[in-house]
């Protein structure tokens, strides 16, 4: 699984990486989400890709509460509602049947494995890790924001590391599952 559901991630990251810098704001951190959102996922928009309809829904939403409450209010918890949305994503399209990297995945293999059951389960698998991020991130993010401070710090920089392992679990997984099975996994 290259950059498609990776790049689906971009404007999350960019997100993290803006609020991070002292000084940049949530807000602008915001603004620059949605507009990656726009740019990086047109096609998928247009495909219907939920990862990117849930990044376009969710920055906007929160970028229209900044705008409305002056950067106040809700954006203290955007760590959380970020995570935790996305959560809801990655859990609720497996429960719902349709792992939301299985059409990321269908664009880079043969029609003839779609229906695969190793395909499917790997692509089971690797949503399933994704919710498994968020999940994480949404319990670190919550130590970050009930304990400010070096703790604070110390699990919002493993939010990012936990992003990281989530991206290398991408990349590298489904080759491992093509070189078990011979056939394209992701």
């Amino acid at each position: 699984m290259k950059a498609g559901v990776l790049l689906g991630f971009a404007p999350l990251i960019a997100y993290g990486v803006l609020a991070g810098i002292p000084g940049v704001g949530v807000t602008i951190a915001l603004v620059a989400a949605t507009v990656i959102t726009v740019l990086t996922g047109f096609s998928d928009l247009k495909k219907g890709m939920i990862l990117t309809w849930a990044s376009l829904v969710l920055f906007t939403g929160l970028l229209i509460a900044a705008v409305i409450s002056g950067n106040g209010g809700i954006l203290m918890y955007t760590g959380l509602l970020i995570n935790g949305t996305f959560a809801v994503v990655a859990i609720g399209s497996i429960l719902a049947g349709a792992p939301f990297t299985l059409p990321y995945a269908r664009e880079m293999v043969d029609r003839a494995v779609w229906e695969s059951p190793v395909f499917i389960r790997t692509n089971v698998l690797i949503t399933g890790a994704w919710g498994g991020v968020f999940l994480i991130n949404l319990g670190l993010n919550a130590i970050t924001f009930a304990r400010p401070g070096p703790a604070g710090n110390i699990a919002q920089v493993l939010t990012y590391i936990v992003l990281a392992a989530g991206i290398i679990f991408t990349i590298r997984y489904p080759e491992r599952v093509r070189k078990k099975y011979g056939r394209p996994a992701s």
